[in-house]
């Protein structure tokens, strides 16, 4: 297994910056979204169209736009922007083909990740590794559905914001994952992205977000009997 390129699907600020730090390890990132299905008054200014590129790459050159600007930097040099390439949902999914790794990182909501994976799945690489950024949503859930080789390949790659200087990554497997695939996959990100992995189980939360929920809990119920 070997990780050439990659891709991120949602350009919100996750996975903006998770394709900049990839892009900081000198790996070339498609980063697609949604293509609007308006035009904003800017655009219309211009003379564009929805089927104009730019219009149609909005959202994603956006999140790129964005994680150029953030603060602290997403990128170690400006340059690295350079190797991130954008597009959309409905133009670019035939170029997964070319990728690696995918990783998606759109809303947390179950049946929508769902329905985009089965999307993406016709496009995919059959030797692509798969992973959602998703931060507490079962894996074996999001699986459901998907081909024996998607689940096989599919797993959990939690980053932290921001991906660049947070260190640590949640992996997490699935019953049908290949222990293979997770293995490179902990390996990769801990030798090539400098992240500190910690394996967790399919659980709701994982590991830091159970923990985190917990102590809130535990913290309200501390002040409601103190009163």
């Amino acid at each position: 297994m070997q990780i050439k390129k990659a891709a991120v699907l949602g350009a919100g600020v996750m996975g903006a910056q998770i394709a900049a730090h990839l892009a900081n390890a000198g790996i070339p990132c498609l980063l697609l979204d949604i293509a609007p299905k308006e035009l904003t008054p800017e655009e219309q200014a211009k003379g564009l169209t929805l089927e104009s590129r730019a219009v149609r790459n909005r959202i994603s050159q956006a999140g790129l736009d964005g994680a150029k600007k953030a603060k602290p930097a997403a990128f170690f040099i400006e340059d690295a922007a350079g190797l991130i390439t954008v597009g959309n949902f409905e133009d670019d999914l035939p170029r997964l083909r070319e990728c690696d790794w995918v990783i998606e990182a759109i809303v947390e909501k179950l049946e929508i990740k769902r329905s985009l994976y089965e999307r993406i799945e016709p496009h995919l690489h059959p030797e692509a590794i798969i992973t959602s950024n998703t931060s507490g949503i079962p894996l074996a859930s999001l699986a459901e559905g998907r081909s024996d080789n998607f689940r096989k390949r599919f797993l959990g790659t939690h980053f932290f914001n921001p991906p660049r200087y947070l260190y640590l990554m949640e992996i997490i497997t699935q019953p049908e994952t290949d222990p293979a695939v997770a293995k490179f996959t902990a390996d990769f990100t801990d030798r090539v992205l400098g992240k500190g992995v910690v394996w967790a189980k399919d659980t709701p939360g994982f590991v830091a977000n159970r923990i985190g929920n917990f102590s809130m809990l535990h913290a309200l119920n501390v002040i409601s009997r103190s009163g």
